[in-house]
């Protein structure tokens, strides 16, 4: 059963799938408040989200009223139809563009982004320089990277989470650091919200 609910975090699918989302929207909405505010986006902003799951933090960032370009990348199916109807004014208006798919195997077309952000993706990424490399090459100069990861006591409570801790924050740091960031920072609030400037 936990390891069944660890899959289903990572992407989910099917009827599980949808129950899993709820729980992560409830669990998620505090943390995504923090990272947009952390992001500060600003007027003719290009933001990505990766791994954006139901749309909520989506839905949350247009809710700011900032006049901004919103794209979105999940490689869960079911992510992308939950989002896309959540969303679909937002879609439909020209503000919103969900894909779906891997970032990693992704042509962004030479698209290039203002804000990127991500919330508790980072530890389904086996190769953080790999990533993070890439999420370089798609961000304009002195744009922003902002990442949230919980922290590690959080999983040694939940067995559906055991296998979820793979980097502490020091490594995360030293690999944005590696990976062509230069100004690399975070703060720590129930897990750490993690900005990285190209």
């Amino acid at each position: 059963m936990f390891e069944l609910l660890g899959k289903q975090l990572r992407k989910p699918s099917g009827y599980w799938g949808k129950l899993v989302a709820k729980m992560m929207d409830k669990r998620n909405k505090k943390f995504y408040k923090e990272i947009i505010n952390i992001l500060n986006v600003k007027n003719g902003d290009k933001v990505l989200e990766i791994g954006y799951g139901s749309g909520m933090g989506i839905q949350l960032l247009a809710n700011t009223k900032v006049d901004c370009k919103i794209h979105g990348i999940d490689f869960s199916e079911l992510m992308f139809n939950e989002a896309s109807k959540r969303n679909k004014i937002l879609i439909e208006s020209g503000i919103l563009h969900l894909r779906f798919g891997d970032l990693l195997t992704s042509d962004f077309n030479n698209e290039k982004y203002d804000k990127v952000f991500c919330v508790n993706v980072i530890y389904f990424w086996n190769d953080l320089q790999l990533v993070f490399k890439k999420i370089n090459s798609i961000l304009n100069d002195s744009a922003v990277f902002c990442i949230f990861m919980t922290h590690e006591k959080e999983f040694q409570h939940q067995k559906f989470a055991v296998d979820f801790f793979k980097y502490t924050i020091e490594t995360v740091v030293e690999e944005l650091r590696k990976s062509g960031f230069s100004d690399v920072n975070y703060t720590f609030e129930k897990g750490y919200f993690i900005s990285a400037i190209k």
